[in-house]
């Protein structure tokens, strides 16, 4: 599964104004019930948080990947925020400042995994990971991820 077709410009937030781990949360699961992808941001962040405590989703270079399987979710959201400064994100004095939402149906746990894997893949680029790092707008940030997907 392409992280473009997945990655809509409306789930795209740049440098949000969170100082914590429950402010990147909260801010995201807010937008995403908002926008309609979730119904209930409350009921998110729970998951996520849930989520957080059997293991920091922190993957290395200021990079955190929450995810979480959301009952009654009907097809996989993923989203990516950004915050200005780094936020203690795991143990051990863990920081990130780029982070990729996925939420999956509970029924689909093979594409979650795949999801999460080629998002991974994609962040050993450096020039991908660069993208998400400096990008100005959504718009603008989708469309260079579709161009280097489309030509690997």
């Amino acid at each position: 599964m392409r992280l473009n077709l997945l990655l809509k410009p409306a789930h795209i937030l740049l440098d949000i104004p969170a100082h914590t781990r429950e402010e990147v949360l909260v801010y995201v699961a807010d937008h995403l019930e908002r926008a309609g992808a979730v119904r209930r941001s409350l009921d998110l962040v729970d998951l996520l948080l849930d989520r957080e405590r059997l293991g920091a989703t922190v993957v290395g270079d200021e990079t955190a990947i929450p995810h979480c399987k959301v009952p009654g979710l009907r097809e996989i959201v993923v989203a990516f925020a950004r915050v200005a400064e780094p936020v203690q994100f795991g143990g051990e004095g863990e920081t990130a400042r780029l982070f990729f939402f996925v939420l999956s149906p509970e029924e689909q746990p093979a594409a979650h995994l795949q999801v999460l894997a080629n998002i991974a893949r994609l962040l050993r680029k450096p020039q991908l990971r660069q993208l998400f790092e400096t990008a100005r707008d959504p718009e603008a940030l989708a469309a260079a991820l579709a161009r280097a997907e489309a030509h690997p």
